[in-house]
């Protein structure tokens, strides 16, 4: 099948009751649901193009992918399609025709990911953060921060694989404390799988005096998957934003015969 046009999805999903981004056999997730909702549309099999893969559990804000087609629709009518269609739990907020060049996985030139962290009990968090009743000292959790932010190796936060990269280029690392919500914000390159989970689990950790800082540094210049102690849960993850050049998503009208 020869496709002529392409179709960039911004999507917002609560994965709460989804087995991650990718299809799996017998399993619900966010792919399989678009896919299966938008061949009943375009009238042929649909490949999604996802700028990466959310586990289990993870939400996103500004998930966004890609698939094509043989046929012209208006990318406003595929949207409030997706938006009449769809479980309520998955939301398409933009859609957009894009060059058939664009990848939303491979034109990405990073992302940004929040990480949400509640002190107290509360029910309408639940499944949407990670309940850590300890105190913490934020004072230590700011000095593992800054000590990451001149990091580029980070393969110690990460799953083992032969995916690993040498190096990230870590763009964003802050947090907010409200004293009830303690946020995390990371904007990357790219990330190695679980490296926002695990970033979290060790500062919260050294934040409840679990883990030294001093032990931290070590563990974080081993470079070294087996290193790493902790991991957060998949419930307080957030894929907020995925960026791209403008000129990669530049429609060239002209070009694309309708």
């Amino acid at each position: 099948m020869k496709f002529k046009h392409n179709y960039k999805l911004t999507i917002r999903y609560i994965g709460t009751r989804y087995y991650g981004w990718q299809r799996q056999p017998n399993k619900p997730t966010i792919q399989q649901t678009i896919e299966d909702t938008l061949k009943v549309l375009i009238k042929h099999d649909v490949k999604l193009i996802a700028s990466g893969r959310t586990d289990a559990g993870v939400h996103a804000l500004g998930q966004v992918a890609n698939f094509k087609t043989k046929d012209y629709f208006d990318p406003e009518k595929i949207k409030r399609y997706l938006n009449a269609t769809l479980p309520r739990d998955i939301a398409i907020m933009d859609a957009k025709e894009v060059p058939l060049s664009f990848n939303a996985r491979f034109s990405a030139k990073g992302k940004t990911y929040l990480y949400k962290v509640h002190q107290h009990p509360d029910p309408f968090l639940h499944g949407f953060g990670w309940y850590v009743s300890q105190n913490l000292d934020i004072s230590k959790i700011q000095e593992a921060v800054q000590f990451l932010k001149g990091q580029k190796k980070l393969k110690s936060m990460a799953k083992d694989g032969p995916y690993l990269r040498e190096e990230i280029d870590l763009r964003e690392l802050s947090f907010k404390y409200d004293g009830f919500l303690l946020e995390f914000k990371i904007s990357a390159s790219h990330f190695l799988r679980y490296m926002v989970r695990k970033i979290v689990a060790h500062l919260v950790h050294i934040g409840t005096g679990k883990l030294d800082v001093d032990r931290f540094k070590e563990i974080i210049l081993a470079n070294d998957p087996s290193k790493g102690l902790f991991i957060a849960p998949p419930e307080g993850l957030y894929l907020k934003e995925v960026y791209y050049l403008p000129e990669d998503e530049q429609l060239k009208v002209e070009k694309q015969s309708r």
